[in-house]
């Protein structure tokens, strides 16, 4: 059951994403962006080009379509009460039939749709209709508000509507639980014992540092990571420094672990297996004897949580399946924090990490953190690492890479499309010894303004304004018109990192991109803005065309 302490939270964090300029004036209009980016695990950037919200939306609100682990579809329905008195109401299910009924029409490829939805809504559908193209797809509906969540009568009937459709979920989120979601309790010192089976064990030292290789019994490891306070839930302050949070049991890699957990050859799960990496200020044990316990002090599973989730899966849906599994188990004692980070980054492989995870304590990052703050500004190595200071001054990582990718080294299509390259095969070509925080600075404030007309399309498009589509090109596309300035301002002699000067440019480079897509989209009756910047070849009409 919610509380006033919940709305406060909630409420203090939609305020935070009022944006007046974007027309998100309201936290009815903010409450959107803040829960997709929240639930979702994506910028505030991405959350925000995901609202289809507003005139003609057929009942959705947001579309994301992820493509990290797997290919799906979030749908998302939202409603926000503006008093504490009206959170205990329940999620209204009136939307329902809307919903299902747009749900419908997109499976069935009606092209009628592009009379019924606004523009955003029609660029996300067409996004959608090429994402069906491809294999192992699935949906999830999120009904989200600051309320208690439909009565269980309605929650039955928006799982029914939405059952004769293959491979959809239905998903519910709450005051109580969005809060819960936000919950960032501070990182306490845990300390636990494991029982080693046998002899199976080899312990060595190198100077500062310490390891033991032993085999563990899965139980064991269930045992570790159960919460003290709430059995049968896993205690995740023991994953902090875990690089990944767990992508569910319906990840192939984790269903793999899942299945060979429960398999007849569950004892074959340790060669099968990675096992688990732990780092600990200390570990200690009595050497020589059978199945010795092992105390370790502070520690953290920087390697292996899937594995630690799977069976934990495992043994909440049949436990007498453990019994025979044995685990892999690598401890590390270090004190040392960078250590810690290289452990974390060199012993996963199993599921694919984040590049910018694995690369924030990279010399050069923290090069620039120290370059970003000396002129007032804070550059953001790892996602909201700057979270309180102003919005204005938080510059993070990835977004002004994207900027740098768009502006100086001309790849729009990768800058929008395909970032998870820029701390992937491309971060060499990104971040070389000659970049400077000035060039990196000038492309993010460029991109910001980019940003805002973007934004005002967004506004235009929400409150149903007859002329919102005639910059619809902004919304999919600004990355290009941020590559186009860079072009204009080369052909006339512009400096392109002299903020100013360039940002005098923004309106032709915006003209010169509506040009382009205006012929483009007569050639082409099934002109798509999606696949339009993706293409690679984009870039050379605006070239050409400069």
């Amino acid at each position: 059951m919610s509380n006033l302490l919940d709305w406060n939270t909630l409420e203090n964090k939609v305020k935070s994403y009022l944006d007046d300029a974007s027309g998100i004036n309201t936290a009815q209009k903010a409450f959107p962006t803040l829960m997709v980016a929240s639930i979702l695990g994506i910028s505030d950037e991405e959350a925000s080009d995901a609202i289809t919200d507003g005139s003609k939306d057929r009942g959705v609100d947001a579309i994301f379509i992820d493509e990290r682990s797997g290919n799906c579809v979030h749908l998302f329905q939202f409603k926000y009460v503006d008093k504490f008195s009206n959170s205990a109401k329940n999620f209204p299910s009136g939307e329902i039939e809307k919903l299902e009924s747009y749900v419908s029409a997109m499976l069935n490829s009606d092209i009628g749709l592009k009379k019924t939805c606004n523009p955003i809504l029609w660029s996300k559908t067409q996004e959608i209709w090429e994402a069906l193209q491809k294999p192992d797809i699935e949906f999830k509906i999120h009904f989200c508000g600051n309320l208690a969540e439909m009565v269980d009568e309605e929650k039955e009937r928006a799982n029914e509507a939405f059952k004769k459709y293959r491979k959809f979920s239905v998903q519910h989120h709450s005051l109580e639980s969005i809060v819960g979601q936000f919950l960032d309790a501070k990182r306490p010192k845990i300390d636990r014992t494991i029982t080693v089976v046998d002899k199976d064990y080899f312990d060595r030292t190198d100077g500062n540092v310490r390891g033991l290789i032993c085999s563990v019994e899965a139980l064991e490891i269930v045992k570790m990571v159960d919460d003290p306070d709430n059995p049968k839930e896993i205690y995740g302050p023991i994953f902090n420094d875990n690089v990944r949070v767990y992508l569910s049991k319906k990840n192939k890699i984790n269903k793999k672990i899942i299945e060979s957990a429960l398999s007849d050859n569950s004892g074959l799960f340790w060669y099968l297996n990675n096992g688990i990496t732990i780092t600990c200020d200390s570990f200690s044990y009595l050497k020589g004897r059978r199945a010795p316990q092992v105390d370790l002090h502070n520690i953290q599973i920087v390697n292996g949580g899937q594995t630690t989730h799977a069976l934990y899966e495992v043994y909440k849906e049949k436990p007498d399946a453990l019994d025979d599994v044995l685990v892999l188990v690598r401890i590390i004692e270090t004190k040392s924090d960078e250590f810690g980070l290289a452990i974390a980054e060199s012993t996963n492989s199993q599921t694919p990490i984040k590049g910018r995870d694995l690369r924030s304590n990279d010399e050069i990052q923290k090069k620039l953190e120290v370059g970003f703050s000396a002129i007032g500004y804070f550059y953001e190595r790892k996602l909201n690492q700057s979270q309180g200071e102003p919005r204005s001054q938080r510059i993070d990582a990835i977004e002004c890479a994207q900027a740098h990718v768009a502006y100086t080294l001309g790849l729009p299509e990768v800058a929008k499309k395909d970032r998870g390259r820029i701390f992937g095969d491309l971060y060499d070509t990104v971040f070389t010894d000659e970049l400077s925080t000035q060039a990196l600075l000038c492309a993010h404030l460029l991109m910001v303004e980019i940003d805002k007309l973007k934004k005002q399309v967004q506004k235009s498009v929400r409150e149903g304004e007859a002329n919102a589509g005639t910059r619809l090109f902004l919304i999919d596309g600004a990355f290009h018109v941020l590559y186009a300035l860079h072009v204009i301002c080369a052909r006339k002699g512009v400096d392109q990192y002299d903020f100013p000067a360039a940002s005098k440019h923004i309106p032709a480079a915006c003209l010169l991109m509506k040009k382009i897509v205006d012929r483009s989209m007569k050639k082409d009756d099934a002109f798509s803005f999606n696949r339009f910047f993706k293409d690679a070849r984009t870039k050379e009409l605006i070239a050409a065309e400069a």
